[in-house]
């Protein structure tokens, strides 16, 4: 069972889930061959298939209309282990079969889609990342170069601005 926008689809379906580890874009090899990987997070990504009886139509009509649907996100409830995973995620393509039964019914089949989670689903803490030896990174909005940062009392703080070297004549 998965859930959209907090709407339950209890049909059965097949769930396959993969993990990306992602680096940042300082992430690569050193000079002393050695290779640094600065992990932003884990992203997880969903593919689900879902059989819908034929019965269900207007079911299978209202989950293909949710899934295109033109936003930017939709709030999936997806097992994970032993429990459920809640992650805000992007639809890019939804794929099905349109099946003509002996009768002459048509219905369509087969729902495949794919969740990318838009944000990671782990991360490493200020307190993790400290203890790995790791320089933590203020997550300030708009610092200015030359600014440096003290993290007190839970925060980031501006302690001081330098002036830009280039800007200055010796």
């Amino acid at each position: 069972m998965f859930a959209v926008d907090g709407r339950m689809w209890p049909w059965p379906c097949a769930i396959e889930r993969e993990a990306a580890v992602r680096p940042s874009e300082i992430s690569g090899m050193l000079l002393d061959k050695n290779y640094f990987n600065d992990v932003t997070g884990t992203y997880m990504q969903y593919t689900v298939t879902v059989t819908v009886p034929p019965a269900q139509r207007d079911y299978y009509s209202a989950l293909y209309e949710t899934l295109t649907a033109p936003v930017d996100g939709h709030r999936f409830r997806l097992p994970y282990n032993q429990g459920f995973l809640e992650v805000t995620g992007r639809v890019e393509s939804v794929k099905d079969d349109h099946v003509r039964l002996p009768g002459g019914g048509l219905f369509w089949k087969g729902c495949k889609f794919t969740i990318l989670a838009n944000h990671p689903s782990r991360s490493v803490t200020l307190g993790e990342a400290i203890a790995r030896g790791r320089a933590p990174v203020p997550q300030i909005a708009s610092p200015e170069e030359g600014d440096t940062f003290t993290w007190f009392e839970g925060r980031w703080s501006r302690t001081a601005g330098y002036p830009d070297g280039d800007d200055i004549a010796y």
